[in-house]
C-alpha cells in the first residue's frame, strides 16, 4: 500500500518519458513482455496515444535456441563463466535442437524463451565439472561440453525452476 506522501514514480518517469516523445527529435523504443507492455500503455491516456507502432515477435522454436547456444559458444567474452569452453563435436545444432524439443515442454519453452540458453550453458559447465574426475589431465576434455551435458543441464535446469 502507497503512502499519501509517497510519489508514484512509475507515473512520474511516464510524464518524463511523454514529454521526451513531445518533441519529435527522438524515437522511442519500449520493450517488455506483450501483457505487462498493454497494461503501461493503457496507464495514461497521453501515453497510448503517442505509443503508435507495435512489433509482436513470435517466441524462439527449439532450432532458434539450438542457434542461439552455438553462438553465445562461439563468440565469447574473456569474463564470460564459459570463456575457453567449447562444444563438443557431437553437439550440432540438429543434435541440440532436437535435445530441447525432447526435454522440455513447449509450456517451458514458452515460458522461459531465450532465457533459457544462458543457464543451460553455465548448468552443463557445471555438469561437466562434476562428471570429470579429479585426475583429468586432457585440457581439452576438460573444457569440451557434451550433449550430455547439456542434458543433464536441461534437467537440472527445468526440475529446480519450474516446478508444479
Amino acid at each position: 500500500m502507497q503512502k499519501s506522501d509517497d510519489k508514484d514514480y512509475g507515473l512520474e518517469a511516464l510524464e518524463e518519458i511523454m514529454s521526451v516523445m513531445d518533441s519529435g527529435k527522438v524515437v522511442v523504443i519500449f520493450a517488455g513482455y506483450s501483457e505487462p507492455m498493454k497494461r503501461v500503455i493503457a496507464s495514461n491516456e497521453g501515453f497510448c496515444r503517442r505509443v503508435t507502432k507495435f512489433f509482436y515477435f513470435n517466441d524462439f522454436n527449439s532450432g532458434e535456441l539450438a542457434k542461439i547456444l552455438h553462438i553465445k559458444m562461439n563468440n565469447q567474452v574473456e569474463d564470460s563463466l564459459l570463456y575457453g569452453f567449447k562444444l563438443h563435436s557431437s553437439c550440432s545444432i540438429d543434435a541440440i535442437a532436437s535435445l530441447i524439443e525432447r526435454e522440455t515442454t513447449e509450456k517451458q519453452r514458452k515460458e522461459m524463451n531465450g532465457g533459457l540458453v544462458d543457464p543451460m550453458l553455465v548448468n552443463a559447465r557445471e555438469n561437466l565439472d562434476l562428471r570429470l574426475s579429479f585426475d583429468c589431465i586432457d585440457m581439452d576434455e576438460l573444457r569440451t561440453i557434451t550433449l550430455e551435458d547439456l542434458e543433464a543441464s536441461l534437467g537440472f535446469l527445468l526440475r529446480s525452476d519450474h516446478r508444479d
